[in-house]
């Protein structure tokens, strides 16, 4: 009882202290704009016998606030003081129940010197990425290097899936690999590093795997969302473009180190493969192209594997630079190292359209991938300011991504010999895959002020991209166990089968030219830029491609014991395959001029004029003599007008309101012509040399409201039309049926976007929305019942663009104080809903991938003054990859249950799981 009593007694206490103490509240902004203002110190000291010795030291928040609690009632003074800004100092007084206190800073004289030189060291920061978008002529959506460095995310390419309307296509380990766009897939999107478009290390396509680039070599990221006569106009879903890492004004260094694993590892070992001695090229591109290969030019190291227990990820980077020689020269290098280990575990089902229409299921696999990818990239920036109306600039990037990846696929024969021995046959299959893609990229860059109103920038540019596979191998075996229809085991001789080895070569390499001039004068109170200019780009492509048949010389009589050099082969096609339409070189001439206005007045701010941009393309491919195609020209050009109109509501509001016409040119490998014949397809491939460009008129309304700080809330609207959209239909020739690209008419696609920020102190939310609907029309097969047998017909269908998935969403639950506490947290939460994966020549037999949804954390915390510990984990969920066709089941010509598959359900056809991923570090800046 009297613990009770003494309990009772300190409470009252502790009652009566609290009534006698006040709550101080404040905010720190700027005295002209108004704008918060974060980091600022914040001192408030006792006077008198009521303030006493109390003495208080804080940072204002990221809404510049401030929260100071228990403090007595009486006299304070407090000081505030932040960068750029003259001291403020003011006696208050503390009483319960006080109004909030709003502190207004001066900015000192210097300021503008010190923003001029300061504004190069934070152009990484959200404050500067947020700037960017709200002063940019385009409707866009940046991401800060400082943002993606605290993010959970390594690559460009997972970055970007924080940017609202963005959602991912990922590669074999589960990393993003392209970017869709307001649901607009990589064929109508471009990349640019610095401003500058970069070619492709693809054989057949023109868009950039964006999982190449290291993030942390970024400034910014941005997502480009609508165009201005002055950007090349082949985006009409948009472009990604990659502000590198500049000079800071002082000397800086930054550098990183961590180490990583993968939760199944836990459970499951690494498959390691040699891809040491295998060949560089083929054998036909060594010897020459009469040259017959024999066994004796194939290693088979590539089939001699191992397990490692626990491989361990690396990561490491450096970046260090600053301004000498007063200011005039700028230095930046840096170099970026990502090297991890993912398995995979997958099972995929083999589907075929009956005759009735029906989906029907002819064999799963059940595969396992062991993926090692490593990331690697140098740069290097040098700029000169030679005085203050002229600058020169250099930028140089090498960047280089080797993938090494085993795969084994266990495949049931679901079907064959349904009613007698053989069901159930059981194959194994082996994959051994090495690639290195690269870019490289070269910037000359001048800026120049000619006069009082004339200003002129040029760039000249040199990128080339390659990818090389050397020796990719397959080896087919036959496990000799199947089951009969009772499912009782049978077992027969082992088989081997055809093995392949597959060598594919390409570079895609461009040099580039841009000029613009403007010149800058008034009209009453409107500030006019008139601007001209143009480009010019010369595109060569090159694409090698033999894939030589290895085939048992007695397939019945050999065992495979899992060492190939124990088994006999012979050569089907010792040439190779030089006549394959992959074999090509392809040259892309692009010219473009452009005329453009921008008037700045009172709260307008209107951009707008036309472009006019030329395509050549021509093409020599190694199809025989006699073929049709072998060699061609395509020629087009295209008058692209856009305007942009931007309203100042406010200072802190404003509406836009976008139009522009852009293009997407067709794939190479889709307009050579050529017949791609494939035992396993229903169809040949063929190429179209008559596809069309497709054009399209893109409209933006945007709203824009930055309150304070880093806090922003964006609402907008889209429309596209497009004109001749180019997706894949079976196409009739004669008695022939050909699986092709081809335009189809028109396509629209429209939308809505919600993005906002908020932070309160320290704590903060970031979250997005996007609805997207897009509709196009094609042909597709159809094949039905008819009394005494079936056939089939074309019709059309309307569907939603590949890759088009109608609901997006981010949110992200945010701790940030890098002033005190040093401690900075994400907890990110993604969904993607579903989407066409696949496009079928059959009616009803789109593949859809299912909903997405995807969590990671990530934190960061100051260990000294220079030191700081990073920790990131990816997938927590463990959210597989979905595939299915949306037909219900039905087991056709199936005898028993099947795992995966529910009789009425959706046909399941693929599912891959890629476990959490775990990185810990430490980082060094200076």
């Amino acid at each position: 009882m009297k613990y009770l009593f003494s309990l009772l007694l300190l409470l009252l206490g502790a009652m009566v202290a609290w009534s006698q103490t006040g709550l101080l509240r404040g905010a720190v902004v700027d005295s002209q704009s108004g704008e918060p203002l974060q980091g600022a110190t914040v001192e408030i000291a006792g006077k008198g016998s009521a303030g006493g010795k109390a003495y208080v030291h804080l940072l204002s928040g990221l809404d510049g606030t401030f929260i100071v609690r228990s403090l007595r009632a009486g006299e304070y003074k407090i000081k505030v003081n932040s960068v750029g800004y003259g001291k403020y100092e003011m006696d208050i007084t503390i009483r319960e129940g006080g109004n909030p206190l709003r502190i207004e800073m001066e900015k000192r004289q210097t300021e503008l010197a010190m923003v001029q030189v300061s504004g190069k060291h934070d152009k990484g920061s959200e404050r500067a990425s947020i700037l960017a978008d709200r002063r940019a002529d385009i409707v866009q959506n940046s991401l800060s290097a400082r943002a993606i460095e605290i993010s959970p995310d390594l690559s460009v390419a997972n970055s970007a899936q924080r940017v609202s309307g963005v959602s991912l296509e990922r590669s074999s380990n589960g990393e993003g690999q392209y970017v869709i766009i307001r649901g607009m897939e990589k064929r109508y999107i471009y990349t640019l590093v610095n401003g500058i478009k970069i070619p492709s290390p693809d054989n057949k396509n023109r868009y950039v795997p964006l999982d190449i680039f290291p993030a942390d070599m970024l400034d910014r990221l941005e997502m480009i969302k609508s165009l201005t006569p002055n950007r090349e106009a082949d985006a009409i879903g948009g472009a990604v473009n990659m502000i590198m890492k500049d000079a800071a004004s002082k000397f800086s260094v930054n550098a990183n180190v961590a180490g990583g694993y993968a939760s199944k590892f836990f459970t499951q070992d690494y498959t390691h493969f040699d891809n040491g001695p295998s060949l560089d090229k083929s054998p036909r591109e060594i010897n020459g192209p009469s040259y017959v290969a024999t066994m004796k030019d194939f290693p088979n190291n590539a089939f001699s594997r191992d397990t490692r227990h626990n491989p361990l990820a690396l990561l490491a980077g450096v970046s260090l630079g600053g301004r000498v020689w007063h200011d005039k020269l700028g230095i930046l290098a840096g170099a970026s190292y990502q090297n991890n280990y993912r398995n995979v575990n997958s099972v995929f089902f083999d589907t075929e359209m009956a005759s009735n229409g029906e989906v029907k299921v002819t064999d799963i696999e059940d595969r396992k991938y062991s993926i090692q990818q490593r990331r690697s990239g140098v740069h290097a920036r040098l700029d000169y300011k030679l005085d203050n109306k002229n600058k020169i600039s250099l930028y140089g990037a090498w960047l280089n991504l080797m993938r090494n990846e085993f795969r084994m696929a266990s495949d049931t024969n679901l079907q064959l010999g349904r009613t007698g021995p053989g069901f159930g046959r059981i194959n194994n299959a082996y994959r051994t895959l090495h690639d290195v893609q690269q870019i490289v990229n070269t910037t000359l860059k001048g800026e120049h002020q000619i006069g009082n109103h004339l200003y002129l920038d040029w760039t000249g540019a040199y990128s080339k991209a390659t990818l090389d596979r050397p020796d990719q191998g397959t080896l087919n075996v036959s496990t000799g166990i199947s089951k009969d229809s009772t499912g009782q085991p049978v077992h027969a001789p082992q088989t081997l089968f055809e093995s392949h080895r597959v060598f594919a070569h390409s570079s895609d390499e461009d040099k580039s030219g841009y000029a613009n001039l403007t010149y800058r004068t008034h009209i009453g109170e409107a500030q006019t830029d008139w601007s001209a200019g143009g480009m010019y780009r010369n595109k060569t492509r090159t694409s090698t491609y033999d894939d030589y048949a290895l085939r048992p010389t007695n397939p019945t009589n050999q065992e495979y014991d899992g060492n190939i050099s124990h088994n006999n082969f012979e050569v089907f096609n010792g040439q190779g395959t030089s006549s394959d339409a992959l074999n090509y070189t392809a040259k892309e001439n692009v010219g473009a001029v452009y005329l453009m206005l921008k008037i700045d007045w009172r709260r307008f701010v209107i951009t707008g004029g036309a472009r006019v941009e030329n395509t050549d393309l021509s093409w020599s491919s190694n199809l025989p003599e006699t073929a049709e195609g072998k060699i061609g020209t395509v020629t087009y050009y295209d008058v692209l007008p856009s305007g942009n109109i931007k309203y100042s509501l406010t200072h802190k509001q404003a509406l836009r309101l976008s139009y522009y016409s852009a293009i997407s040119r067709p794939n190479f490998y889709e307009i050579i012509p050529h017949t791609s014949i494939d035992a396993d397809a229903d169809y040949d491939e063929k190429g179209n040399p008559h596809l069309k460009h497709t054009v399209a008129d893109n409209l933006d309304l945007r709203y824009e409201y930055y309150p304070k700080g880093l806090d922003q809330f964006l609402a907008g609207v889209f429309y596209k039309r497009l004109k001749n959209p180019i997706e894949y239909a079976l196409v009739n020739e004669g008695t022939f049926v050909y699986y092709e690209a081809y335009n189809f008419g028109n396509a629209t696609n429209y939308g809505a976007e919600l993005d906002m920020t908020k932070y309160w102190r320290w704590f903060g939310i970031r979250a997005n929305y996007t609805y997207t609907n897009s509709s196009i029309t094609t042909t597709k097969q159809q094949n039905y019942l008819i009394t005494g047998g079936s056939t089939n017909r074309m019709v059309n269908q309307t569907r939603p663009l590949q890759g088009q998935s109608k609901h997006i969403a981010n949110l992200s639950l945010l701790y940030k104080d890098d002033g005190k506490a040093g401690l900075n947290a994400q907890l990110a939460f993604g969904y993607t809903s579903a989407r066409i994966n696949t496009v079928s020549q059959f009616l009803g037999n789109d593949i859809w991938q299912k909903e997405f949804a995807q969590m990671d954390v990530s934190a960061e915390k100051r260990l000294a003054r220079h030191w700081y510990l990073y920790a990131k984990v990816n997938n927590i969920l463990n959210t597989p990859y979905q595939l299915e066709i949306r037909q219900p089941y039905t087991g056709v010509d199936v005898v028993g249950a099947v795992k995966y598959q529910t009789l009425g359900k959706n046909t399941f056809v693929r599912k891959d799981t890629y476990g959490t991923n775990y990185l810990l570090g430490v980082k060094f800046k200076f």
